[in-house]
């Protein structure tokens, strides 16, 4: 898949701390002086796989940030060795330029400075704090006549959190939009510090890294609605972003980080959300790889579904997918639907429970998503009930960077078949379910980009099968295909 089909398209680059940071600040308790903390931090820009990139020069920021609201602390400030910032005045963040020809990662050499509480406040306790690096603000301004050239583009900048940012060509010849990282918190502990000495760090480093999806507002009242209301309707409240969290330590592991794929099915599920429907039907890519839909669909108009939809993620890893479509359910009047994560055992007890967790308490601004439950599936002949998951009379499976390894696409191919093309239909699990074929609708959703040499197979394996294949979305080198 060109990227020529689309004049738009970037690749999305990683911003990496290879490097974490320090677990636990020691302080010393009582003092009434700054306390400075040295920090030695690594930085490193990649692709989705882990490769190191290559470019003349860009500018990166790193801020010191209070770890839960991600805005600057209070009484902490950040020097770093290097830093392009000319100013003397304390500052949060620090500039510096990032220049593979130097290595491929640089060594951030840095301190924090506490300053002491006021007098009357004693002991002061400080919040959980955070690292994070990101493109320089001078480095994020594109040319304003520059817009954007589809949808796509403008959507992809839009989870990513990059409305702004000028492209970074490699010298490769292609074009790249990186995506900011933040640490795992650090602690900060007042009291184990040597009186009359600065600040101590602990040996254990930081484990996690964050990255952000941003999600869109709900919709806002319709003008007639607020010219006769009493009171003025109050501003949506815009949702906290999806955190996805990746453990650079175990970067062997493909569900420990997120990929392009999961990003990728966000932004086509986002244009169009009526597609997690299977019982709605799907436009098909032309010939020259442009959809027939000319805009987002979001103001489509949708039936109600005969029966509850259930989504199902495949391989889930950090089950982006999964949460992105529970938000984006309601829009389609599927509040009442179900959506399950679903992968290998290893993965689910530790990334995919991880990174439900890390955002299931954020009910005040997501009160209406529909909820994801976790499940272990393993791809093939399914144990008895181990396919619970999947028997629903709407299911639509999603799966993102699932065919890298061409030695399971016949293992998919089983669970989509399971799925698809079921033998008889299944019994309903409860006296209200009805799995008549009146109220069959299924389909899978496949986000794709080439990995390995074949992975392009399972497309042609799937159609001998009796499947239809098709592709309804590509957005540079990610393409969503449906299998019906």
């Amino acid at each position: 898949m060109s990227d020529l089909a689309q004049p738009d398209a970037f690749r999305l680059g990683r911003l990496c701390l290879a490097r974490l940071p320090p677990a636990t600040l020691h302080l010393e308790a009582g003092t009434r002086r700054p306390q400075t903390v040295p920090v030695e931090l690594a930085a490193a820009v990649t692709d989705d796989y882990g490769v190191d990139l290559e470019f003349d020069s860009l500018d990166l920021m790193l801020e010191i940030l209070e770890a839960d609201t991600l805005e600057p602390p209070s009484g902490v400030t950040l020097q770093l060795e290097g830093s392009l910032s000319r100013s003397s005045k304390p500052s949060t963040s620090a500039t510096f330029a990032f220049m593979p020809v130097r290595g491929p990662f640089h060594t951030l050499k840095g301190s924090l400075t506490f300053m002491p509480p006021a007098p009357s406040s004693g002991t002061r306790a400080v919040r959980p704090l955070c690292f994070r690096l990101s493109v320089s603000p001078d480095s994020r301004r594109r040319s304003p006549s520059i817009e954007p050239a589809s949808a796509s583009a403008a959507e992809i900048r839009a989870l990513i959190g990059e409305p702004s940012q000028a492209t970074t060509s490699t010298w490769d010849d292609k074009s790249y939009v990186f995506m900011s990282v933040t640490s795992g918190p650090m602690h900060v502990d007042f009291g184990r510090g040597e009186p009359g000495k600065a600040g101590a760090v602990s040996q254990e480093k930081v484990q996690t890294a964050i990255r952000l999806i941003h999600l869109r507002p709900p919709p806002s009242p319709s003008p007639l609605t607020t010219a006769i209301a009493l009171d003025p309707a109050p501003a949506p409240i815009p949702p906290r972003p999806i955190t996805v969290i990746e453990r650079p330590g175990l970067n062997n592991s493909t569900g420990q980080r997120l990929w392009d794929c999961a990003i990728g099915m966000s932004c086509f599920l986002s244009l169009h959300p009526y597609a997690l429907d299977p019982s709605q039907a799907l436009s098909t890519l032309g010939p020259a790889g442009r959809s027939s839909i000319a805009a987002p669909d979001r103001r489509r108009p949708v039936r109600k579904a005969p029966s509850p939809v259930r989504i199902v993620e495949l391989g889930a890893g950090c089950a982006l997918a999964s949460q992105y479509a529970a938000h984006l359910l309601r829009s389609i009047g599927n509040t009442d639907a179900a959506v399950v994560a679903t992968d290998v055992e290893a993965t689910v007890d530790s990334t995919l429970r991880e990174n439900l967790a890390a955002n299931a308490g954020d009910l005040l601004t997501r009160l209406e998503d529909v909820p994801v439950h976790d499940e272990v599936l393993d791809w093939g002949k399914l144990a008895p009930g181990q396919g619970n998951a999947l028997l629903a009379p709407q299911v639509t499976l999603l799966g993102t960077d699932i065919l890298y390894n061409p030695s399971s696409h016949s293992l998919l191919l089983e669970t989509l078949l399971y799925v698809l093309r079921p033998a008889l239909p299944s019994p309903p699990s409860d006296a209200s379910s009805s799995f008549d074929d009146a109220n069959l609708a299924r389909r899978a959703l496949i986000a794709y980009k080439r990995r390995t040499d074949g992975d392009d197979g399972f497309f042609e394996l799937a159609r001998r099968a009796g499947l239809g294949v098709r592709r309804v979305w590509e957005w540079g080198e990610v393409s969503v295909w449906a299998f019906e």
